[in-house]
């Protein structure tokens, strides 16, 4: 068993084998509290915009508002699915109907030591989502450490340079207003255009075991920086697309290790996803490559979520 967050034995365990879970979470009520809130706090939407993550915007008065408005919500939840846990804060995304709303298939950064602890993500969508909304999707097992590698925006992914044909190895969440996707943040993802027609708007929020100390990692030449971050720095970036790719100016260096990033040829990667996928229980699907290659996410992140 991995480390334990779960309340309830069955969760954990599917948890445990696949990366994720989904559950129902909050109530209709609840669902039109968070979308009333969200227009209140986005009265000026971005005229074609793609995908928009609140937690990257520069102002760090709107995020925290947002923030401790929706663990307002949240609170009570966390308290009924998990326990030794602890919230490290929440945040709006949302999809304007877009062939430019991908958002390219990724991990989520290191940001406890995931050999102690656990860091999960909560992504609760506001509206039902189907194959038109461009909703989340997962890659079930990809959870496991098949490489000893960590997750930074200066670091490569073990499948970078590979992302078209990992993205389509995805599963979709087909999920209702209100539903959660619970995922271990090592869970690779992926979330395609919003073709709906409609703004798709979901929640993202954090949780992680009680008292896992937050870290960020930098990656320079040959070796890794690590940095001890204070609780709310993943709202905290004046710049969010270029700071995350400078040396932090917040948090403080707690040392320095030689690493190198793992290479993988495309045969290699495929096999490692289908053996992940294996584990957690699902056939892998044949591999066929996506007609837009989507670079690496790196690439992709500073370019997305200029608007």
């Amino acid at each position: 068993m991995g480390v334990r967050i779960f309340k309830d034995d069955k969760q954990q365990e599917l948890f445990d084998k696949q990366g994720y879970v989904v559950a129902p979470f909050i109530d209709e009520a609840e669902v039109k509290q968070l979308n009333d809130l969200f227009d209140q706090l986005h009265p000026n939407l971005p005229p074609g915009g793609g995908f928009v993550s609140g937690s990257y915007s520069s102002d760090f008065e709107y995020k925290k508002k947002a923030s401790d408005a929706i663990l307002e919500v949240l609170n009570k939840h966390y308290e009924r699915l998990f326990e030794n846990y602890q919230a490290f804060g929440a945040a709006f995304l949302f999809k304007m109907s877009s062939e430019t709303s991908e958002l390219a298939v990724h991990q989520d950064w290191t940001i406890v030591d995931e050999t102690k602890y656990v860091a999960l993500n909560c992504w609760i969508p506001l509206t039902d989502i189907n194959e038109t909304s461009g909703g989340l999707q997962v890659l079930p097992g990809s959870h496991y450490p098949a490489y000893n590698t960590l997750r930074a925006p200066t670091v490569p992914f073990f499948f970078s340079g590979n992302e078209d044909a990992v993205a389509p190895q995805t599963l979709p969440m087909y999920v209702k207003a209100g539903e959660a996707v619970i995922l271990n943040q090592s869970v690779i993802h992926y979330s395609p255009p919003n073709r709906s027609g409609k703004i798709r708007k979901a929640i993202t929020a954090g949780v992680k075991t009680k008292g896992a100390p937050m870290k960020f990692h930098y990656k320079a030449g040959d070796k890794i920086e690590s940095f001890a971050m204070p609780e709310d720095f993943l709202i905290s970036f004046d710049n969010f697309y270029k700071d995350i790719f400078e040396r932090p100016k917040m948090g403080e260096s707690i040392g320095f290790k030689e690493y190198v990033s793992p290479v993988l040829s495309r045969q290699e990667v495929l096999n490692l996803i289908s053996n992940l996928k294996a584990n957690a229980g699902f056939e892998k699907k044949a591999a066929n490559p996506v007609v837009e290659q989507p670079g690496s996410f790196l690439k992709r992140l500073a370019g997305i979520f200029q608007s």
